[in-house]
């Protein structure tokens, strides 16, 4: 049987106890309470430091460890499988396959997945960007472990959570008098294409009904003004002959 990528990880950081190492917490020399606001903050920031820098090699020990391995090979098979029939593996077709594998997938769910791989510009996605055999792997990976957060964290509330950060960004990068057609991706319009949106409405968030009425109605406020200078933008265009 092929070596798993965590093996592969492990032999390229010719660590050969990596997994036992992963698993073991981060001991102190004194209890929390006994530590000055200084050390509180330096070890709080080990912590930070660390879960930053071994955020691949979790996400592949979680994709070896599901349904003993069964996982990481459903996920190979996908991936040859694409590869034979389109030769490569691009964002755009990330949905598709993780749905494969029998994940039910929000757009929220893949924003968050593809923009740890720079595979999102703004809150645009870039379909184009293609995606190595080990990438694929981690972002599957990455997509278990979000799926088992939710034993702790209700999905809708996390769900509610992204997208707001994700409307907070959006406005940090909308300008309050030069409306352009970047400014109001997929991700407002429920896949519409930026500059061509017609209307808000109701997206993938698998959110509770009032919750998202409430982000809707928050939405229309700071977006639908800049959606219907699109609108008006468009018009003109179209009466004067211009495409």
């Amino acid at each position: 049987m092929a070596p798993s990528a965590f093996e592969e990880l492990c032999k390229q950081k010719k660590a050969r106890e990596w997994r036992t190492t992963l698993a073991t917490p981060i001991f102190t020399e004194k209890l929390l309470l006994d530590m000055t606001p200084e050390e509180l903050e330096a070890h709080y920031q080990h912590v930070v430091d660390r879960a930053r820098e071994t955020k691949e090699d979790r996400a592949l020990l979680v994709l070896e460890r599901t349904q003993e391995g069964r996982l990481e090979r459903q996920a190979m098979k996908a991936w040859a499988q694409q590869q034979r029939e389109v030769g490569k593996v691009t964002a755009e077709q990330v949905p598709e396959m993780l749905e494969g594998l029998r994940y039910e997938i929000s757009n929220n769910e893949v924003h968050f997945l593809l923009r740890q791989f720079g595979a999102t510009e703004g809150f645009d996605m870039i379909r184009e960007r293609e995606l190595t055999q080990h990438e694929w792997l981690w972002l599957v990976g990455e997509c278990q472990i979000l799926k088992e957060s939710y034993k702790h964290v209700k999905r809708e509330e996390w769900e509610a959570e992204y997208a707001n950060l994700v409307r907070k960004r959006v406005l940090e990068e909308l300008k309050p008098d030069m409306p352009a057609a970047g400014e109001v991706g997929w991700w407002w319009t429920a896949g519409e294409k930026a500059g061509h949106a017609t209307s808000l409405s109701k997206f993938a968030w698998g959110t509770q009904p009032e919750i998202e009425e409430k982000l809707l109605q928050q939405m229309e406020m700071f977006i639908g003004p800049r959606l219907k200078a699109l609108e008006g933008t468009a018009g003109k265009m179209l009466g004067s002959g211009c495409a």
